[in-house]
């Protein structure tokens, strides 16, 4: 009887030594942590010249990061005889938040005085003049819920001239000088990627140049840039 008694004690030590759940898991976990922040981003999407205006993107594909050389030529009355020259930068835009978007000029050169006879920032006109949603993945109606500033609604390539052929802008790029939000709306996105055609807002970006008898000099070279933002 002691014998037996001494075995089974035994026993019970050893199975106290053992892990508690040695035989008994059968699930687990992997945790997933991280986090969604505002985003926006703006991109390059097409281009429509006004008469002899002529320009391209780097990289010259469609949704690539916005870098686009617009060059409006000759611009002297009596060499270039069209109305206007210029062209029309189409943008897209996409956030997953309200946004505001502001340009600036940032470079200028060969720009002058109008009081000398110089062709000068004001010379070249300036306006949004097209807001379309690009498809059924944005949020809502980004393009008829957007706010464009004051005077930068006007297409300057349609602009009136005065009686010395003059053009009439609402805006101009002189306007951008110091920075100036143009516009800002709500959230664009509705999911999608920076890669996607259908979850964004087109912005049409328009410049447009009057030739008039300018004093002579080449080249002249503006650079807006453009700073979207989710504030």
């Amino acid at each position: 009887m002691k014998k037996t008694l001494s075995l089974v004690a035994a026993g019970l030590v050893v199975a106290s030594l053992l892990p508690v759940d040695a035989f008994a898991q059968s699930t687990g976990n992997v945790n997933i942590v991280g986090r969604v922040d505002k985003a926006a981003a703006i991109r390059w999407w097409s281009f429509a010249p006004t008469n002899s205006g002529v320009g391209s993107n780097a990289p010259a594909t469609q949704n690539g990061a916005l870098d686009f050389s617009l060059d409006v030529s000759d611009v002297a009355a009596g060499n270039n005889l069209d109305s206007y020259t210029g062209g029309a930068v189409q943008m897209m835009i996409r956030s997953n938040a309200p946004f505001n978007l502001t340009a600036q000029v940032t470079a200028s050169s060969g720009f002058g005085s109008v009081a000398a006879g110089d062709i000068a920032l004001t010379d070249v006109g300036f306006g949004l003049s097209g807001l379309t949603n690009s498809g059924p993945k944005v949020f809502g109606d980004p393009a008829t819920n957007s706010v464009v500033s004051p005077g930068f609604s006007a297409d300057p390539a349609v602009a009136s001239k005065d009686v010395d052929e003059e053009p009439i802008f609402s805006a101009t790029i002189d306007d951008l000088s110091g920075g100036v939000q143009i516009i800002s709306g709500p959230r664009v996105s509705n999911r999608g990627g920076v890669g996607s055609p259908n979850n964004g807002m087109l912005i049409d970006t328009s410049y447009a140049i009057g030739p008039q008898f300018y004093s002579p000099t080449d080249p002249i070279q503006a650079t807006v840039t453009y700073t979207l933002a989710t504030p």
